[in-house]
C-alpha cells in the first residue's frame, strides 16, 4: 500500500485519479475498517494539510465547515456552538475526546453511517455538502448526499471539500439523545434529534429526525405535520409518540430489536417535545 500527503485540492484530484485511491483525513472510520479488512486501499491520500479543507467560516446567513475540520475544533468554537446548538450537542456524544480531536465532520458524513451522529443535526439543519472534482464543483443536500450505509452520493474522483450549514433561527430549542448499551463511547441503538419553536403553550415549528432506524437518517414529517400549530396536550403528546413509533421500521441486529428500537424513538420524541416547553 503507497502513502501520499497532498498539499492542495490541484495535488488532491491528481491523486484521486489512481486506481485504489482512498482519502484518508482523521482516519478514525477508515482505518478500522482496514483493520477488520472491509476496505482494501491500495493508496491512502491524506489531506490533513490541505488549507481550504481546514477552513472554519461564518457569513451572514451559514457556517461553512471544512471536511478535514476535526471535531474538536468545532466545539471549541463558541460563536459556532451558539449558531448551531444541535450539532455542537451531537458532537460532544460522538466517540470521545481523543476520537473527536482526530475525526472529522466530513469523515463522518463520507463514513455514512445510519448510526453516525452528526448527520441528524445536518439533515434537520438543510445543511449542504460542497463537492469537487475534475469536472468542477456541485452542492448536494447531506439528506441527498447520504445514500445508505456505507453509501453517498460521491462519485468517483470527487471529494468533499466544505459541509454548508445554513445558521437557523435562535428562537427555537434543540434537542439531540442517543441510547446505546453503554456510557461512552457508544454507537446508537436509537437516536432523535429536534428542532422546536413555540409560541406559549404552542408549536409553531417542529423538526425530528432519527437514526439508527433506518438506512440514513430519517425525518419524522408525519409528527411534524401533526405538532404544527398546535397546543401541546396528553392528546398531541399521545399521537406524536404514536406516529413516530409507526414512522420508522428498523431491524432486528445484534444490538437491539425492532421493536426496542420503535419504542426509544417514540420515546425520545416526547421527551423532545416537553423538553422544548421547559427551555421556553
Amino acid at each position: 500500500m503507497q502513502y501520499r500527503r497532498v498539499a492542495d485540492e490541484t495535488e488532491l484530484l491528481d491523486a484521486l485519479k489512481e486506481a485504489g485511491a482512498a482519502i484518508l483525513a482523521g482516519g478514525t472510520d477508515l482505518l478500522v475498517k482496514m483493520r477488520g479488512g472491509l476496505v482494501h486501499p491500495e493508496r491512502l491520500i491524506d489531506i490533513g494539510r490541505v488549507p481550504s479543507l481546514r477552513r472554519l467560516r461564518r457569513t451572514d446567513s451559514a457556517i461553512e465547515i471544512g471536511a478535514s475540520v476535526p471535531e474538536s475544533d468545532i466545539l471549541a468554537d463558541p460563536q459556532i456552538c451558539e449558531a448551531l446548538p444541535l450539532l455542537a450537542m451531537a458532537l460532544r456524544t460522538l466517540g470521545s475526546v481523543q476520537i473527536r480531536h482526530r475525526g472529522t465532520l466530513g469523515g463522518n458524513l463520507v463514513n455514512a453511517s445510519p448510526a453516525a451522529d452528526s448527520a441528524i443535526p445536518l439533515v434537520l439543519y438543510d445543511a449542504s455538502v460542497e463537492l469537487v472534482s475534475p469536472d468542477g464543483e456541485r452542492s448536494v443536500p447531506v439528506e441527498t448526499f447520504l445514500a445508505g450505509p456505507g453509501r453517498t452520493a460521491l462519485r468517483p474522483g470527487e471529494f468533499v471539500r466544505t459541509v454548508r450549514v445554513p445558521i437557523p433561527r435562535s428562537d427555537e430549542s434543540s434537542f439531540y439523545h442517543k441510547v446505546g448499551k453503554r456510557q461512552a463511547l457508544t454507537i446508537a441503538i436509537a437516536s432523535v434529534g429536534a428542532r422546536i419553536r413555540t409560541d406559549g403553550e404552542r408549536i409553531v415549528d417542529a423538526r425530528f429526525a432519527a437514526g439508527s432506524v433506518a438506512p440514513t437518517p430519517l425525518r419524522l414529517r408525519a409528527v411534524e405535520d401533526r405538532l404544527q400549530g398546535s397546543p401541546v396536550d396528553d392528546h398531541t403528546i399521545d399521537d406524536a409518540r404514536r406516529l413516530a413509533r409507526d414512522a420508522v421500521s428498523p431491524i432486528d441486529d445484534i444490538r437491539a430489536t425492532a421493536t426496542y428500537r420503535r419504542d426509544v424513538v417514540a420515546d425520545l420524541v416526547v421527551r423532545a417535545i416537553r423538553s422544548a416547553f421547559v427551555a421556553a
